[in-house]
């Protein structure tokens, strides 16, 4: 039994579209602006932007996943997320590491009074196009986070949050980029090296909030949902039995029931009274079910 979540299973799912593209457009004029004025500060935060993306995409895949055909794909995380996640892990350490160590060269070089052999330029239109995006992205995580509200998924809740609760560090970007303007060059590798350090603690707290909705281990154990099961009148066996999610949150659960024969032709009715039975035991859930004639009693015959 699929539950069809409608209209706003699109409205997330549109959201969220809109988060994404935002954000990558956002990340192509970090990357090109920090390259362009030599600010390892920018670059920094294009990082920061780069999980902003991963956190987006996550949050898609947690909301498309419900709608693979027949339940075949198992709604959780697979190679792709998987391989996702190891991709963004090493681009973060391969760009975070180089940009840390040009940072702390700077870094050193402004703490002995040499001039940095790569200086920043910073203009004031450089500075109004960082505000810009900033005010972008914030308004538009704000935005998704009031409609996340009256939509019933947790993704279009928690990737705002994550775009918000870093907006702080936005700030001190633009701040720091303020002071590169008036002549304190020395601000550009300070703020690079914070907003490195801090981008493994952000890093990790999108894999941490995030991907337990998209978890691949069993949700709930085999044998607890056959016991549930079997309670139902008519079910004689269970097995072949998959979960995966979070108990409260929502849970994907296909089974394959053995029904007594002479309740064969109630399959769907004892299919919803078993739904009805799991969801009344561990919350939200998604359950796809298949009803099969248990061969293994004998027909009664009547004369």
């Amino acid at each position: 039994m699929v539950i069809d979540a409608g209209q706003p299973r699109q409205t997330c799912y549109r959201l969220l579209l809109m988060m994404l593209w935002a954000n990558l457009v956002i990340l192509t004029i970090e990357v090109t602006a920090g390259w362009a004025s030599q600010s390892v500060c920018l670059l920094a935060e294009s990082l920061h932007t780069v999980i902003d993306v991963f956190s987006t995409a996550l949050s898609l895949t947690a909301v498309a996943s419900p709608q693979r055909p027949l339940g075949r794909e198992i709604w959780g995380h697979g190679r792709g997320e998987v391989g996702g996640a190891l991709i963004l892990a090493a681009i973060l350490g391969f760009f975070g590491i180089s940009i840390l160590m040009v940072a702390l060269g700077q870094f050193e070089a402004a703490l002995q009074g040499a001039p940095s052999p790569f200086p920043a330029e910073v203009t004031v239109a450089l500075m109004q196009l960082m505000a810009a995006m900033v005010a972008i992205a914030l308004t538009l995580a704000l935005l998704v986070s009031y409609q996340g509200r009256y939509l019933p998924s947790m993704a279009v809740k928690l990737t705002p949050q994550h775009v918000l609760r870093d907006g702080w560090l936005s700030m001190a970007m633009l701040l720091g980029l303020v002071g590169m303007w008036r002549g304190y060059l020395w601000l550009d590798p300070l703020v690079a090296i914070a907003l490195i350090v801090l981008t493994l603690h952000s890093f990790w707290h999108v894999l941490n909030t995030q991907l337990p909705m998209l978890l691949r281990p069993t949700a709930i154990a085999p044998e607890a949902i056959a016991q549930v099961v079997t309670t139902v009148e008519g079910v004689t066996r269970c097995n072949r039995i998959r979960s995966r999610g979070m108990v409260g949150r929502q849970v994907w659960i296909e089974l394959y029931l053995a029904v007594h024969p002479e309740f064969l032709t109630m399959a769907r009715t004892i299919g919803e009274r078993v739904e009805s039975a799991l969801r009344q035991h561990y919350g939200p859930v998604n359950a796809q079910i298949w009803v099969e004639q248990d061969y293994t009693v004998p027909v009664r015959n009547y004369y």
